[in-house]
């Protein structure tokens, strides 16, 4: 069970689902109300926004000249949804929340589908994304505000997916320049592009990203204003997971437990430099190491992993985030566990299985246990759990340069042959490696099938018909196949 590649995904589906039920049960026993998100005026609040925005663009006025003044994101949303403003507010609105739970879905499954996993497994990982659309606060979250962070989720997905098919860098490049344009945080995807010396899709994000610059040229000294004033003069605990209000908020909880007073208000008062330290610090190591790993060869599909590891830090970086933007975390599922599966390494699992447990405690539901708890350090749980993502990725990272070979051990190191790689396998062997595999979840045969398709057969095994035996049972899966 625990070999299975779609092992963290189910460990996220119990804890989720768990911590679900144990709100529901405190709310039954504490007989208080309860509420998932916090009502903020009318369902599409952020949605109005935007609308505003592209009427004020029909208009001819700048998209930020808005009366409630909290339109701060680049004019691209606002003129990609020039198309509905025609509708009216109200359908458009009705059209949104139809598309938000379908675009975070189908952004889901495209990145699982990056990775080559079974069926059985496949399908697993996929229940993972639904349990989260219907279980998680971030998905409430979006869905209640309307924010087009759904957006960016669906175009990172489709980014990574057309990064993996040699000859689409010009499509790879157009989506995650529409996820920097939607959104600012997404442009740390250029890092590991870099480091990795992906040049062709480089240059093609720069074009994409110059052609959207110039769509919005007459508004963007308006946007660098308003998000001056927005970053300057606006913070706030509650619905924020950013490390900022994590780090504050967990030194609150110290100085509530008998800490210093006058410690624990110099460290409050310095959150913000103490957060950026250790955001540095970890993301510094991040890009060592991938600049270590990527001098050695790597396959197309760890690349590739090794890219979404960085989605963490997108929405890490500012004072305020909210926690709808935690639903891009949930690209790392599919990459985790196909790391899961092709790591043998025990030690290199661990910071796998707490990366996936910081996974299921972002899509906590903040709102719900505060109303239970009345206690604010309920907002907080969400953002420990992207630390603790944050913290796994680059402790995994640390054990892998260990041994430079990310997946195996070295043969030398072993004495003994390398494990054969799946994707340079032929389709005889692949066959066969898949036929093992649907026998070992079964149970059946689990210890010889499992571990002779990853290495020679002993020549006692072939004497005792082994051998024999295991050639007539993939010729019968064969036939049957046929049949």
């Amino acid at each position: 069970m625990h070999n299975k590649p779609s092992f963290p995904a189910i460990v996220i589906t119990i804890f989720i689902m768990a911590s679900f039920g144990m709100i529901c049960l405190g709310h039954l026993l504490t007989n208080t109300s309860l509420f998932f998100v916090q009502y903020f005026r009318f369902p599409g609040v952020d949605y109005n926004d935007f609308f505003q925005a592209s009427e004020k663009i029909i208009n001819g006025q700048s998209p930020y000249s808005i009366e409630s003044r909290r339109y701060v994101d680049t004019p691209i949303p606002a003129i990609f949804n020039l198309l509905l403003v025609h509708c009216g507010f109200e359908q458009a609105r009705n059209f949104m929340f139809v598309i938000i739970p379908c675009s975070l879905l189908l952004g889901y499954l495209l990145a699982v589908n990056i990775f080559p996993f079974y069926n059985i497994d496949k399908d697993q990982i996929s229940l993972v994304g639904l349990v989260c659309l219907t279980f998680g606060y971030p998905s409430y979250f979006l869905i209640q505000r309307g924010n087009i962070d759904r957006w960016v989720l669906l175009f990172l997905s489709l980014g990574l997916y057309f990064c993996g098919k040699a000859g689409n860098e010009k499509f790879s490049g157009l989506f995650f320049s529409l996820a920097i344009a939607f959104k600012i945080y997404p442009i740390l995807i250029i890092l590991p592009l870099i480091i990795y010396r992906r040049w062709t899709l480089l240059w093609w994000l720069a074009l994409w990203l110059c052609v959207l610059g110039i769509i919005s040229a007459p508004w963007l000294a308006d946007f660098r204003d308003i998000l001056r004033v927005r970053t300057q003069s606006f913070f706030r605990f509650d619905e924020n997971g950013s490390i900022v209000a994590t780090v504050a908020l967990f030194l609150v909880f110290v100085n509530s437990i008998g800490a210093s007073f006058s410690t624990s208000v110099f460290l409050i008062r310095h959150a913000p430099i103490i957060s950026a330290v250790i955001y540095g610090s970890l993301l510094s190591f991040m890009i060592l190491t991938d600049y270590k790993l990527s001098k050695h060869k790597i396959i197309e599909k760890d690349i590739l992993a090794f890219i979404t590891m960085y989605f963490p830090f997108m929405v890490a970086l500012p004072q305020v985030v909210f926690h709808y933007s935690f639903f891009i975390i949930i690209i790392l599922i599919p990459t985790i566990c196909y790391l899961w599966g092709k790591c043998e390494n025990r030690l290199k699992r661990i910071p796998l299985l707490t990366a996936a447990l910081g996974i299921a405690l972002t899509q906590w539901q903040a709102v719900a246990s505060y109303n239970i708890s009345k206690n604010i350090l309920g907002f907080a749980v969400p953002g420990l759990g992207l630390l603790i993502v944050i913290t796994s990725i680059v402790a995994f990272k640390f054990l892998s340069l260990k041994g430079i070979s990310l997946l195996t051990e070295s043969s030398a190191a072993i004495n003994q042959p390398a494990k054969p790689n799946l994707f340079v396998l032929s389709n005889r062997e692949v066959f066969q490696n898949r036929a093992a595999d649907e026998f070992a979840h079964n149970g059946i045969f689990r210890d010889h099938l499992c571990c002779n398709r990853q290495k020679p057969i002993e020549k006692s095994q072939q004497l005792f018909g082994f051998d024999v035996f295991r050639r007539a049972v993939f010729h019968y899966i064969i036939v049957m196949q046929q049949i």
